[in-house]
């Protein structure tokens, strides 16, 4: 599994993996939908492209995780999947570029489980090894 929930006080560890940033961040995104709704009952009806940057790849992941929920709130919408299309480092900061798809919240249709509020700093790691990227932060319920 390329990513994995973490048990964490009143709040839950997220933890994702990948070959490349990419794919470990995209693993994050679909971890994080997977705690708040059954992306299976959620179709991919519409698509929204959001942008996330940060200093770092953790402040990264930090940033694209809070746009997810911001576009969640704002769109009253969830989300079936995500795409990472473009990823890149300009004078010190990363900037990501990706697109969700989903559909509006139907509360009779979707099966919900827990609402994320944030994703925090807390327990924040970003690290490369020989097999690939791990991220991780604290999600706030």
């Amino acid at each position: 599994m390329p990513w994995e929930l973490l048990d964490h006080q009143a709040d839950v560890g997220l933890q994702a993996t990948g070959n490349s940033i990419e794919d470990a961040l995209a693993d994050g995104v679909r971890g994080m939908l997977s705690l708040m709704v059954d992306p299976a009952t959620v179709q991919p009806q519409e698509h929204w492209v959001i942008e996330a940057r940060g200093s770092d790849v953790g402040s990264l992941f930090v940033d694209l995780l809070n746009s997810v929920l911001a576009t969640k709130d704002i769109e009253n919408a969830f989300f079936h999947d995500v795409v990472i299309e473009s990823l890149d480092q300009q004078d010190g900061t990363w900037h990501v570029s990706c697109r969700l798809s989903g559909e509006a919240i139907d509360l009779a249709k979707h099966e919900v489980d827990s609402d994320v509020k944030a994703a925090t700093y807390g327990g924040l790691r970003a690290e490369q090894s020989d097999d690939g990227w791990l991220l991780r932060c604290v999600l706030d319920l």
